[in-house]
């Protein structure tokens, strides 16, 4: 693989580990499903469930057992809170809880601490092909 790919792994890896500290059986669909209430805070199951590819009633579930309570009625994840439209009282949004925010700020911490690591492989892989290309000059 190139380094590049090997870079993209470490970083993506960096950045899942806070979940799995939260929760080590956190399934990758959860994951999924979190961020995209993080891209796009306040909107209906509807809305998330199209984004990421799933049926409604799959990112309900999902979004229970990210929430205050799970699906089962056990303490959930409590990182995202759901909340009745004022409007429509059939319509759930869905929003990052204070819990969540700490996680997801873990999560970029992480993310971009292993893109500065990659950059500075590069900026370090890019040093030695310069010094190796200056002895192939001087032999």
């Amino acid at each position: 693989m190139s380094d590049e790919t090997v870079q993209a792994a470490k970083a993506l890896r960096l950045a899942l580990e806070p979940f799995v500290k939260e929760n080590p059986t956190i399934p990758v669909s959860y994951i999924i499903s979190f961020l995209a209430v993080a891209e796009k805070e306040g909107m209906p199951v509807s809305t998330y469930a199209n984004e990421v590819g799933i049926v409604k009633a799959v990112m309900t579930r999902h979004l229970l057992d990210l929430g205050e309570r799970d699906r089962r009625g056990n303490e959930g994840m409590k990182l995202v809170e759901r909340k009745q439209d004022r409007q429509d009282l059939r319509i759930i949004r869905t929003f990052i809880s204070e819990k969540g925010a700490a996680l997801m700020s873990k999560v970029r911490h992480a993310w971009e601490n292993g893109v500065r690591m990659a950059s500075v492989n590069d900026v370090n892989c890019m040093g030695q092909q310069l010094s190796w290309r200056a002895e192939k000059l001087n032999d």
